[in-house]
């Protein structure tokens, strides 16, 4: 093989190349898993974001105010659970009766709905027919979720 001085060159820029290629590959490996750790972490925050989806079940909604002792409601849906704020005829109470009826009217509309909620409480009401029209008219609704759950802590704590 024949060495002249320009392939001389070539050969340490490429030896040289290829050692600053290779001592790439001996990385730590803890590096690795550092680096590997935030896209982990990236993937759980998306998954927990779809499950924070809230849905409108204007359906349910229909049905509960079809009843006798309802004069107005609203139901949101987040995963397996619905939440009704209601409001009731003639200002009377929520009772265990009423209060079943509602759950039924819900669980007939989505059979995958495990827990139902319900609330009369009138701020309640007002956020979500605020909620509701606001996505009607297509306005954003951006940190709304955080609102729910802030609300949905306070007005129902035994929910899941």
């Amino acid at each position: 093989m024949l060495v002249t001085k320009g392939s001389q060159k070539f050969l340490v820029l490429t030896v040289a190349t290829m050692s600053i290629f290779m001592s790439g590959c001996t990385a730590n490996p803890n590096n690795v898993k550092q680096q590997g750790t935030p896209i982990k972490q990236q993937q759980v925050q998306q998954t927990s974001n779809e499950d924070n989806r809230i849905q409108i079940a204007n359906e349910a909604a229909a049905k509960i105010a079809k009843q006798d002792s309802v004069k107005q409601a609203n139901v949101l849906v987040t995963k397996r659970n619905a939440y009704v704020a209601a409001v009731l005829k003639n200002d009377q109470p929520l009772t265990r009766d009423i209060e079943d009826q509602i759950a039924n009217q819900v669980r007939s509309t989505d059979p995958n709905i495990q827990n139902v909620y319900v609330s009369t409480n009138p701020d309640l009401a007002n956020r979500f027919n605020t909620y509701v029209l606001d996505v009607q008219q297509g306005r954003p609704v951006a940190g709304f979720v955080e609102q729910f759950s802030e609300m949905v802590s306070r007005v129902f704590p035994n929910a899941k």
